[in-house]
């Protein structure tokens, strides 16, 4: 979509949204803008990525979270009703196209490599991680507006939609999701998760977390959201590990008493995780995988099948 025709959908939020810029293509397309003097992101989301029902869904649950005093990025109503608008007969596409506006959070990312990495940072992402998961357990989805179960979710079900695998990293694959389907149901440790709790999803301000991009809620065991949070620190070296989930966990149990059955188990959901997002790679189109791409599937795989543990 050009800017003319992203710019002429945001006003149909505000005749008068001014500073559109471009922030990234993708499964979304995404836009800042401000908005009557707010800054807003606006996000263009095809079809075949997430019907209208599962944009609703993930909606909802945004707005449950908000309810419920955690800081969240919510979507702005369009005048006249509503929060999602088809803008497929406005703009010519080659699928149904069907936009959202959220209004941006303050704040920053935090650094990697500084001061941030220390325990009043994962304490807090722990504490509002819990609070999320809490509030999780209260909340009831609209039965014609549903987000999906993670076996059926693209990347926490790691979809393969025709990427072929090597046949040790298939038979990983199989096992880690086997036995994750055959856990038994615990309601108090399953439920909506954000899906992707990590670094670039979250800003710090005012010594609390603005959480955004709900993108890939689902239905999941709470671990995975902790596994999202802390899968970029699977390289660091095992002292490294042992504090920061530690200082994680120790925020998360301040809220809400963590999952220590599955924990027992934390080296495998973090492989888990690393294949979903090697095969979410894998399925962007050929063209667009980059030399730097193949290069860290490479290490990836060699990583999978290594001796690694938490």
């Amino acid at each position: 979509m050009t800017p003319r025709e992203a710019l002429e959908v945001a006003h149909c939020w505000d005749a008068r949204a001014t500073g559109l810029v471009h922030l990234r293509a993708g499964e979304n397309s995404t836009w800042r803008l401000t908005l009557g003097g707010r800054p807003c992101v606006l996000r263009l989301t095809g079809e075949s990525h997430r019907d209208r029902a599962q944009l609703e869904a993930e909606i909802a649950f945004v707005e449950h979270l908000a309810a419920g005093g955690l800081h969240v990025a919510q979507a702005l109503p369009i005048p006249g009703g509503g929060r999602v608008l088809d803008v497929s007969e406005m703009v010519p596409t080659p699928e149904r196209i069907h936009a959202t506006v959220f209004e941006r959070l303050p704040g920053r990312h935090f650094a990697y490599r500084s001061r941030d990495i220390d325990r009043p940072l994962f304490r807090l992402w722990g504490e509002t991680m819990a609070r999320l998961h809490r509030l999780s357990c209260t909340f009831e989805a609209r039965p014609d507006a549903r987000r999906p179960e993670w076996p059926d979710d693209p990347v926490a079900g790691c979809r393969l939609d025709g990427v072929v695998l090597d046949a040790e990293t298939r038979a990983l694959r199989e096992d880690l999701l086997n036995w994750m389907r055959e856990m038994s149901p615990e309601p108090a440790h399953y439920g909506m998760v954000h899906g992707d709790f990590e670094r670039t999803n979250f800003l710090l301000h005012g010594g609390s977390i603005g959480l955004f991009d709900f993108d890939d809620c689902c239905r999941h065991w709470f671990i995975w959201d902790i596994a999202c949070a802390m899968w970029v620190f699977r390289n660091a070296t095992a002292g490294e590990r042992t504090r920061i989930l530690g200082w994680f966990l120790e925020g998360y149990a301040a809220v809400r008493e963590p999952d220590s059955r599955r924990m027992e188990h934390f080296s495998e959901v973090i492989r888990l995780r690393t294949v979903a997002l090697l095969l979410h790679r894998l399925r962007r189109p050929a063209g667009l995988i980059s030399a730097a791409d193949r290069d860290w599937m490479a290490r990836t795989g060699a990583w999978l099948h290594s001796r690694w543990s938490w």
